[in-house]
């Protein structure tokens, strides 16, 4: 009959270390597109045991990470602070760079900046991993397994928009429903504006040609004077066309009372006068562009019941709202295969050496099975980087009632497609917003965990963690369309391999405990070989942009034995 070997002792045990399944799913977010991408997780070794061949391992773990705060180079700030500014406009969304232009133009003033007013951002992100683990002993050194993920991820997102009076916002949000209205006035500007400074122009030609003509006296006296009228007037209609003539793009307005919709009506009378010097009384146009009377608003940047807000709108560029951003999903599954390279641990009733050692290596292949990640939502936690290959060691030592594991991976993901930006940083918080598919190659990780260890008894041991993790930089190819982005100013292409920021590192320390059987149960002082650990880990330091998280982890290892002996 088939005989089964004695279990080997499993103690002086680690808590689990996630594999590259869910090593990306545990970062950060926002995002972009950002994210966004996912940030280093949070990680701890797992140990050298094997699993005793003809038996199956089941491991299950439930990881709690959360975070609200990030690394900067002078510290830490809070997690929405990238998203907060003082006055929301191009610098954030650079769609609104023409209208911006405009109304410098419309203002005569080249300093005005458009701001619709301070936006704060809040919140804080969470992660819960589920890791379902199987593994089988093919040999007493060789174990096969297959991991499957289950991720959710929640972003809480907090909004105040435009709350502070002493940085009003100089422009406001035009209501849907006010838009006809609002291209309508606009046209009326545009249309005796353009007018003036065609008759002006003609004028001016036909006065060059006949100085004696009918109303050339007023030009023949200031022709300078007559060509800036001219200009003036028609780099002002041309200015209100940007504000939008139509109802599809008459989407901003100067806010009504405003210093800059007073500017705006004083430049417009200035122009006026001077059209009216050269072509006489009636020239220029008597009602101004139309101007927002409510200030910009929460619903006017999030969109409310199938109404767009500026996020969504054109200018926006499409984008989703800051919104609490849920997601419950498969992570990406892996496959893998674990060898021990040797065991000097003591087994059954064997005596105990003074110094017990063991090593293992171990490989795995990730299967590109989450959601691939999209940048237009910028807050959205991505739970997975698609398909990779993984490479690990371990190795327990104990002496005595102390122990510990070393423990080191390196993690190589591949390219997968995702919605980018086409320009600019495809990792900025506020992406240029001109997207399109791209190439995404997650940086390369480089991890290594210690795991010091005392035994109280054969079935309790307390630990700490220690755990230095490098992230390479994040590449991504180079656009597959060559369509500009419409209205974006300084725009440069990118090159064809484009590497973003720089590698990160990260340290993290934690404490932990485990109840364990297996021991007991190799010596047949337990009925069954059960192991559940818990552990507490911390980002203690991190390169700038990293998220500074905690992480609280429960895990259950149960082995279960197909072959028995008779």
């Amino acid at each position: 009959m088939i005989t089964f070997a004695p279990m080997t002792p499993l103690v002086r045990l680690s808590p689990l270390r996630l594999p590259a399944s869910c090593r990306q799913a545990l970062g950060a977010l926002l995002v972009s597109s950002a994210v966004a991408g996912a940030q280093a997780p949070l990680s701890h070794a797992e140990d050298a045991a094997p699993v005793p061949v003809g038996s199956l391992r089941f491991r299950i773990t439930t990881a709690w990470t959360r975070y609200d705060q990030r690394f900067t180079a002078d510290g830490v700030q809070p997690l929405g602070a990238d998203f907060s500014t003082s006055a929301l406009g191009p610098r954030q969304l650079p769609l609104l760079a023409p209208t911006e232009a405009s109304l410098q133009t419309l203002s005569g003033d080249p300093n005005v900046n458009l701001s619709l007013g301070r936006l704060e951002v809040r919140g804080g992100a969470r992660i819960v991993t589920m890791p379902i683990s199987l593994e089988y002993g093919v040999t007493r050194r060789l174990s096969v397994g297959v991991q499957v993920p289950i991720v959710q991820t929640r972003r809480v997102v907090q909004l105040r928009v435009n709350t502070d009076t002493s940085a009003r916002a100089n422009v406001g949000f035009v209501p849907e429903g006010m838009r006809t209205t609002a291209a309508a006035q606009n046209q009326a500007v545009f249309t005796a504006f353009t007018q003036g400074a065609d008759q002006l122009a003609s004028l001016i030609t036909q006065c060059a040609a006949n100085p004696g003509g009918a109303g050339c006296a007023p030009i023949n006296a200031d022709p300078a004077g007559a060509a800036a009228a001219r200009d003036q007037a028609r780099a002002y209609a041309n200015a209100v066309a940007v504000l939008g003539v139509d109802a599809a793009n008459a989407l901003l307005a100067p806010r009504d009372g405003g210093t800059l919709a007073t500017d705006i009506d004083a430049r417009r009378v200035a122009i006026n006068t001077a059209l009216q010097q050269f072509l006489g009384a009636g020239a220029g146009s008597n009602t101004g562009v139309f101007t927002a009377k409510t200030d910009f608003s929460y619903i006017d940047l999030q969109g409310s019941r199938g109404s767009p807000g500026l996020l969504q709108s054109a200018l926006g560029g499409g984008l989703d709202s800051l919104h609490t951003s849920d997601r419950l999903g498969i992570g990406d599954v892996a496959v893998g295969a674990q060898y021990l390279l040797f065991d000097r641990f003591a087994r059954g009733a064997d005596s105990v050496p003074r110094l017990q050692t063991r090593m293992v290596v171990g490989a795995a292949v990730r299967f590109a099975t989450s959601q691939a990640d999209s940048a237009l939502d910028l807050v959205d936690i991505a739970p997975g980087e698609g398909a990779g290959a993984l490479v690990h060691s371990a190795m327990d030592l104990i002496s005595g009632r102390f122990g510990g594991t070393i423990a080191a991976r390196y993690v190589k993901s591949f390219s997968r497609t995702v919605t980018a930006p086409l320009y600019g940083d495809p990792e900025a918080f506020y992406p240029i917003p001109a997207f399109g598919e791209r190439k995404r190659t997650a940086g390369d990780v480089i991890g290594l965990d210690l795991s010091p260890r005392y035994f109280f008894t054969d079935w309790l041991a307390v630990d700490a963690h220690y755990g230095l993790e490098h992230v390479g930089a994040t590449s991504y190819s180079a656009p597959s369309s060559g369509v500009p982005c419409a209205n974006c100013l300084s725009v440069v292409p990118l090159p064809v391999v484009t590497t973003v920021g720089s590698a990160t590192t990260a340290q993290r320390v934690g404490v932990g405990f485990r109840l364990s059987t297996v021991s007991s149960y190799a010596r047949g002082r337990a009925r069954y070989p059960v192991e559940v650990s818990f552990t507490h880990l911390e980002t203690v330091s991190g390169a700038s942009g990293l998220p500074k998280s905690s992480r609280d982890q429960i895990q259950l290892r149960f082995y279960y034995r197909l072959l028995r002996a008779d």
